[in-house]
């Protein structure tokens, strides 16, 4: 039997503190002054891999840019992605326009309204989901993310690892359990409990003086609240190195290409070559070129989501002005709107 079930008095408060502590404490936020099933959606897919600190002027241009499902629906993947720039996971943004465009073939002017059908589409999972039905629509499903989770985990001194499955689901029980039933306050409870988890019960160093229901946390009575939640640890990330060519034709263009495969897919970049190329001359004579200079520029290391990648940049200039496959040479106002990803951005033209 859940733990809550047996302080069932204490319990009915938990409620009416969280939404009482928002009322009084919470962000302004662009997307809770207007929260339409379309803004909850982007700030959702923003945030997942991304600070709210960082977000926030991205997520600001990103509605100036397209402002509605349709502007985002009817535009190519290439301006999707060049808006995207700097934010990192690109995935997010091909799914999130791909989605768009789902959602206008099939439902028209409206949005889904169930979770089966949101999570039918692409890059929607199971709290991306929950939040938009909850806090756009006022309906009683559970959103659970990192925040929630740490929360629950010590308002029940739950010491189950939180990336199992179980864990989850004992979290959405609980969410659910306390959930109020006006779609009004729906709203605003979800809001409340990832606002509680981002500013009060915060992985380290928690402010459990100010938790406005540290009298009903388990875990602070039993003074566990530090070694919660518990989280299996994460195998570490494959290093692949990666050499890095900027490429310059005789009027000063740099060698880039679209990328169709792999990590950064759509996005436009340099010249690359997996392993460290040691004598640069002879790579690029080998592309058929003949070399001017070579100039190094450092190194540097970009963390994507499942592997690592340390880059060692060249800056060679050739003598001449042809290309090969998909790549083509592009001259730095050509290249500066394109989808240009935060791992070139480390070696300056």
């Amino acid at each position: 039997m859940r733990t809550w079930y047996n302080r069932p008095m204490k319990m009915s408060n938990l409620c009416t503190k969280i939404l009482h502590w928002y009322a009084k404490n919470k962000r302004t936020l662009p997307w809770r002054d207007d929260p339409t099933p379309y803004h909850v959606w982007v700030s959702e897919v923003m945030a997942q891999q991304t600070r709210l600190s960082q977000l926030l002027p991205f997520y600001v241009r990103f509605i100036e840019k397209f402002p509605t499902l349709y502007d985002l629906a009817k535009s190519e993947e290439s301006a999707v992605l060049a808006a995207w720039a700097g934010m990192g996971y690109y995935r997010r943004a091909q799914n999130l326009h791909r989605a768009a465009r789902e959602i206008r073939e099939n439902y028209g002017a409206n949005f889904p309204t169930t979770r089966r059908e949101w999570e039918a589409l692409p890059g929607v999972g199971t709290y991306t989901a929950g939040a938009i039905l909850s806090i756009a629509f006022g309906q009683k499903e559970a959103a659970v993310d990192g925040n929630v989770l740490r929360l629950y985990a010590r308002l029940e001194n739950d010491s189950t690892d939180i990336t199992l499955t179980a864990a989850k689901n004992r979290a959405t029980e609980f969410i659910l359990a306390h959930m109020p039933d006006k779609p009004s306050d729906i709203r605003v409870y979800t809001q409340a409990l990832m606002e509680m988890g981002s500013l009060i019960c915060t992985p380290s160093n928690p402010r459990c003086d100010l938790c406005p229901v540290s009298s009903l946390c388990l875990a602070n009575q039993a003074k566990t609240v530090a070694s919660l939640p518990v989280k299996a640890k994460k195998k570490p990330s494959p290093v692949v190195d990666m050499t890095v060519f900027l490429l310059f034709s005789p009027c000063g263009k740099v060698l880039m290409r679209r990328r169709n495969e792999g990590l950064l897919q759509g996005m436009w970049v340099y010249h690359l070559v997996e392993g460290k190329i040691l004598d640069t001359v002879k790579h690029v004579v080998e592309m058929g070129y003949s070399v001017r200079s070579v100039t190094p520029l450092g190194e540097a290391r970009h963390t994507f989501t499942h592997r690592v990648w340390d880059m060692t940049g060249f800056a060679v200039h050739v003598n001449e002005n042809h290309t090969f496959g998909d790549y083509v040479f592009l001259s730095p106002d050509e290249w500066k709107e394109m989808a240009v990803p935060a791992a070139m951005k480390y070696f300056h033209l």
